[in-house]
């Protein structure tokens, strides 16, 4: 009886939200809050979309399993003897503290950290034109530091498409160790930034150029890059679209990718598909995940998001709460990428849709 109101629960949420859930995502939502009552805390725990969750609370809500007091998310009484019916723990935490569960400490090398911060103090900040919102310095300079560790960094050519309101570009320019860096995005704030401090710093072979990524790579830029790094849209055909972009840039079999991918604007259901098409369409293979490896700085405009439209609460997330996985990639011999246009169909879709929220 139990297991069916999970199962009830999690019917009327797919059907309000269009996202395929389970018995175990209401579980997940319920564990979340048996450790905190706050609403972005249990979406960072519960590793789920953010319409999902929040619509889960909603129907915990209806049936009186849980409560809304002061914008905090309580468990009933109900709610609780339902928890210990299934028994079902508390979510925990037992990530290093050290290297925030990276694996990879943001400190193995102070020198590139602390030039990093120096470098970077009047950043551009994360605007919601571009979809943008900033992964902590800790965050970038670890990207840094896992390239190193793959044999990815030193005497490689790197490709960084979009996503430089992180920097990570930059950061792996700083090292002096790649033998070319090319850095591409939209926003001709991060492509100025970057250029002035490659000129002040003397860095001459990094460049970046303002480029859309929904155009056409010219030829000079296919199959020249041992790396590419990225952070896609994550909706399927946008992230098939970039992330096949990135693959035709690569030189040869062996060559690697780089891109974020999260659960908080993509279910697992979605990223099945994306490794079916990474597989299936492009040749590549997976060859590390490391979940909740990118932390991402709260963004100013938040508070004009679907994310906070659809949350059961009108609290503003106040610690970090948005967080992706690290995926490096390889190509197997006989790879393939596409270098085709991203129509105005693809593009209207970039962004958001059932899953999507926080642009």
């Amino acid at each position: 009886m139990a297991k069916e109101v999970l199962n009830t629960i999690a019917q009327r949420a797919s059907e309000k939200t269009g996202i395929k859930l389970y018995g175990r995502s209401v579980e997940r939502v319920l564990a979340g809050l048996l450790t905190t009552s706050d609403f972005w805390k249990v979406v960072d725990l519960a590793d789920q979309p953010v319409p999902a969750t929040s619509q889960i609370v909603k129907e915990l809500v209806a049936e009186a399993l849980a409560k809304i007091e002061n914008d905090e998310i309580l468990l009933t009484e109900k709610g609780l003897q339902l928890i210990k019916d299934l028994k079902i723990p508390p979510a925990v935490d037992y990530s290093c503290k050290a290297c925030e569960g990276r694996g990879i400490p943001f400190y193995a090398n102070l020198d590139w950290y602390h030039t990093f911060l120096q470098v970077t103090k009047d950043r551009p900040k994360a605007i919601q034109q571009y979809d943008q919102g900033s992964v902590t310095p800790e965050t970038t300079i670890s990207r840094v530091l896992f390239l190193d560790s793959r044999e990815d960094l030193r005497d490689r050519d790197i490709l960084v498409m979009g996503a430089e309101d992180d920097l990570t570009g930059l950061a792996v320019a700083l090292t002096r160790l790649p033998r070319r860096v090319l850095i591409l995005d939209i926003d001709e704030r991060s492509i100025d930034f970057d250029n002035r401090i490659f000129k002040e710093l003397g860095i001459d072979n990094a460049e970046a150029i303002r480029f859309d990524l929904r155009n056409p790579f010219p030829e000079e830029w296919l199959k020249s890059f041992d790396v590419f790094i990225t952070d896609p849209p994550e909706t399927l055909k946008a992230f098939k679209a970039f992330i096949a972009r990135g693959i035709a840039a690569l030189k040869q079999e062996g060559s690697v990718g780089y891109f974020g991918l999260t659960l908080r604007d993509s279910s697992i259901t979605r990223w099945h598909q994306f490794q079916k098409a990474l597989i299936n369409d492009y040749g590549m293979v997976i060859t590390d995940i490391i979940q909740d490896f990118n932390a991402y700085m709260n963004w100013d405009y938040h508070a004009e998001t679907k994310a906070q439209e659809v949350a059961p609460v009108k609290k503003l997330p106040t610690d970090i709460w948005y967080r992706s996985a690290w995926i490096r990639m390889e190509a197997l011999p006989g790879f393939k990428g596409e270098n085709e246009k991203i129509t105005d169909e693809v593009f209207m879709e970039l962004y958001l849709d059932e899953e999507g929220s926080t642009t």
